[in-house]
């Protein structure tokens, strides 16, 4: 695969098996084994200063996607900005592919296997649950899980 548009800020650490494009970061970050992170030529991909994206994460920002600082993405992780790909015109009648741009805040830690869902938005100081879906607006100050993801408590 062809890799093009990476900034990486200073003291990131990409370890084998990773793929990147369309992405910049801030400093001192890490992207572990077998993860694929990609923004589009349109829609760059950001992520703030010190994060850690665990192993095996799928990062699709094409329709947007902004992480703030002290982010974490445990192993597993998926994020989605749009729903693709659909090759089936007949299915892309009833099921129209969506697109969205995704934003999370500062200070957010995803737990593993935690999918995000396109046009979702999460604020700071947020943590959500292993194996959560994320298909709504997390607010700040939060803690949230399961499938479909429900508030579980806040953290003021």
């Amino acid at each position: 695969m062809e890799r093009r548009n990476i900034h990486l800020g200073e003291n990131v650490n990409v370890t084998p098996g990773v793929s990147l494009n369309n992405i910049t970061t801030g400093n001192s970050g890490k992207i572990r084994d077998h993860s694929i992170l990609f923004g589009s030529d349109e829609k760059q991909m950001s992520i703030g200063d010190n994060f850690f994206i665990g192993a095996f994460c799928y990062i699709n920002g094409c329709a947007g996607l902004t992480i703030g600082d002290n982010f974490t993405a445990a192993p597993g992780c998926m994020i989605f900005s749009d729903s693709g790909p659909n090759t089936s015109p007949l299915l892309q009648k009833d099921f129209p592919i969506t697109a969205a741009p995704i934003t999370i805040g500062n200070d957010v830690w995803l737990g593993a296997g935690t999918k995000i869902l396109p046009g979702v938005s999460i604020g700071d100081h947020c943590v959500i649950g292993a194996n959560s879906v994320v298909h709504c607006d997390i607010p700040s100050h939060t803690v949230a899980a399961g499938t479909p993801v429900k508030i579980i408590r806040s953290l003021v």
